[in-house]
C-alpha cells in the first residue's frame, strides 16, 4: 500500500530507489536544505494520520499498544500479539498490521524471518503447552500461509541459482509442520526454480513422481524427529528410482537445525537453517556439481 503526497511539507511515502532500502519511510520537505530532517509539520501529519488512529484502535479493542522507539524492529510483545491475532483475526485485518510494520522500517525479509516464521513457532509452543487448541493453531499457521503469498512478490532473493532447475519439495511422510515448507518453496520459486509442492505426500506417492518425471532436487521439511528413522530408506530409495540418477536431496526442519550431523545419517546431501540459506546452500551444490562435470 502506498501513500503518495505532493503538498508543501507533507510526506513522501514513495518507495526510495533500489539499493536505498525498501519499504523504509523518508521525510522530503520541498525546498528544505536537510531533507533527512522532518519538519514539525512532517512529524505531525504522521501521528494525525498514522500513530493516533492505531492507538484509538487498539484502545477500542480493549488493549494497549505500545509502539516501540527502534521502529525497524519487531518488539517481542508485537510477535506476540500478532500471534494471538493471526488465530482470530481475518487476512485483511493482518496484512493491515504487515503493512504498518513495513511502512515503519521493517524489510520483506523481516516480515517473514522475524515476524511469520516466530510466530508459527509460538503456535506451535502453545499448542504444545495446552495454552490454545489445535483448530486455533490450525487457523493461524492458515493465516501467516496466505501472508506469505500475500508479499511473496516483494521478496527480492541474491543467488537463486535456479535456472529453470525442477525440485520436490515435501514433509517427511508422518509429520504435520508444513509452514517452514511453505517457506521454502516461496523462496525458491523467486529464485527461479521450477517447485513442486507436496506436504500430504506418502512415500509412494513421492516414488511414484519421481519415477514419473525428473527432479534435479529433493527437499524435505522434518520437525519432528520421531520421524527420522523412517527418512533413511526413502531418500535411498528415491535416490535409486530417480529418472534422475544425479538428483541432490537437501533436508531442514527442527530437527536437522539442532542437530545437523543428522544430514548425513539419513542420507541427504546438505541442510540449511531457514528458507534464504536454502536457496544459496543449493546454488552452491549444483555450482560445485557443474564444476566437477
Amino acid at each position: 500500500m502506498a501513500y503518495v503526497h505532493r503538498a508543501e511539507g507533507a510526506p513522501d511515502r514513495t518507495a526510495p530507489p533500489s539499493g536505498d532500502g525498501e519499504n523504509v519511510l523518508r521525510f522530503r520537505r520541498a525546498g528544505a536544505e536537510r531533507k533527512d530532517v522532518p519538519s514539525p509539520i512532517d512529524l505531525a501529519q504522521l501521528i494525525e494520520g498514522e500513530i493516533i488512529p492505531r492507538l484509538l484502535a487498539a484502545h477500542q479493542n480493549g488493549r494497549s499498544e505500545v509502539i516501540p522507539m527502534n521502529l525497524g524492529v519487531i518488539a517481542s510483545d508485537e510477535l506476540a500479539a500478532f500471534a494471538r491475532d493471526a488465530m482470530v483475526a481475518d487476512l485483511a485485518r493482518l496484512v493491515d498490521q504487515v503493512e504498518f510494520l513495513m511502512r515503519r522500517g521493517v524489510s520483506v525479509e523481516g516480515i517473514y524471518f522475524e515476524l511469520l516464521s516466530p510466530a508459527a513457532k509460538l503456535l506451535g509452543e502453545w499448542w504444545e503447552r495446552d495454552d490454545c487448541t489445535f483448530a486455533d493453531v490450525t487457523v493461524g499457521l492458515c493465516r501467516l500461509q496466505q501472508l506469505v503469498y500475500e508479499f511473496a512478490d516483494r521478496v527480492h532473493v541474491e543467488d537463486g541459482g535456479g535456472d529453470g532447475r525442477t525440485a520436490l519439495f515435501a514433509l517427511t511422510p508422518g509429520d504435520q509442520h508444513s509452514f517452514g515448507l511453505i517457506m521454502v518453496v516461496e523462496y525458491f520459486r523467486q529464485a527461479g526454480w521450477r517447485t513442486i509442492c507436496m506436504p500430504d505426500a506418502t512415500a509412494q506417492d513421492l516414488e511414484a513422481l519421481v519415477q514419473a518425471e525428473r527432479f534435479d532436487l529433493i527437499g524435505f521439511s522434518m520437525a519432528n524427529e520421531r520421524w527420522l528413522e523412517p527418512l533413511t530408506p526413502l531418500i535411498a530409495r528415491l535416490r535409486a528410482v530417480s529418472r534422475n540418477g544425479a538428483v541432490r536431496v537437501m533436508v531442514g526442519g527442527r530437527a536437522f537445525s539442532d542437530h545437523p550431523e543428522r544430514v548425513v545419517q539419513v542420507g541427504a546431501d546438505q541442510t540449511a537453517t531457514d528458507a534464504r540459506e536454502a536457496v544459496k546452500t543449493a546454488a552452491r551444490l549444483f555450482a560445485s556439481q557443474h564444476s566437477a562435470a
